[in-house]
């Protein structure tokens, strides 16, 4: 979506970024519309993603995590996290990993794996399958459209 000039966030932002003065207003927009296109796209599946979507799972997926108002990460110019939350990576051309990041010496015991698990119910909500993954104290979801029944 970024034809408009709007761009989803992905929580590698820096803080300070000039932001747009209304962005709840823009992402409440973006997704309603991206709802209306599964609605007229896909009259029989509107709750899964729609092509678009799919052909843009990184922006889809931030989307809609933010419309439902999850925490995104700001990182400062070495990397380091200036405020925690959310950040989106592609692995490949359909999953997204979606990880908890937080500022060093702030890691919750359960490595943000109940802040995963609301970004989970969120996906889930909005037709995505996320799965939650744990590897050497790390968490993360890997997430991909949903499929029909």
């Amino acid at each position: 979506m970024t034809d408009s000039g709007f761009a989803a966030r992905t929580g590698h932002e820096h803080p300070g970024d000039p932001a747009a003065t209304d962005r709840a207003r823009q992402v409440d927009a973006a997704w309603a519309s991206l709802v209306q296109i599964r609605r007229m796209l896909q009259p029989d599946h509107p709750e899964l993603p729609a092509p678009w979507e799919r052909s843009r799972p990184l922006q889809a997926v931030a989307l809609a995590l933010e419309a439902a108002g999850i925490s995104f990460c700001e990182v400062d110019d070495q990397g380091a996290v200036a405020h925690e939350g959310v950040q989106l990576s592609q692995d490949d051309p359909v999953l997204v990993r979606v990880v908890w990041r937080h500022r060093r010496g702030e890691r919750p015991v359960d490595a943000g794996e109940a802040r995963l698990g609301e970004a989970a119910s969120v996906l889930d909500r909005a037709g995505w399958d996320a799965l939650l993954y744990r590897a050497r104290g790390s968490r993360y979801l890997l997430v991909e459209p949903g499929r029909d029944a």
